[in-house]
């Protein structure tokens, strides 16, 4: 059984999940800060080059969608939600 390499960050595995306004911001900055995590291998790995350029994209997109929510935020305006219960 073979084992990855090291990541170059401790990944982050709890999530305030406090319900407040900041709820849904909390969760994407750990997948953010998680997307930073890449693998670290010697000799490198076209494999995991690839999961490091996804994760790279991973990162892109979360902070994309964090700037929209934290702009969104600090003008006042509430994003319309709908909740299935």
């Amino acid at each position: 059984m073979s084992k990855l390499p090291l990541l170059n960050q401790e990944p982050l595995y709890h999530v305030d999940g406090t319900p407040n306004n900041d709820y849904v911001l909390k969760i994407l900055r750990v997948y953010r800060h998680n997307a930073g995590c890449n693998w670290v291998a010697d000799p490198p790995s076209p494999l995991l080059d690839e999961m490091n350029r996804a994760n790279a994209l991973r990162a892109k997109l979360l902070d994309e969608a964090i700037e929209i929510l934290v702009n969104a935020k600090n003008k006042g305006k509430t994003l319309r939600r709908k909740v299935n219960m």
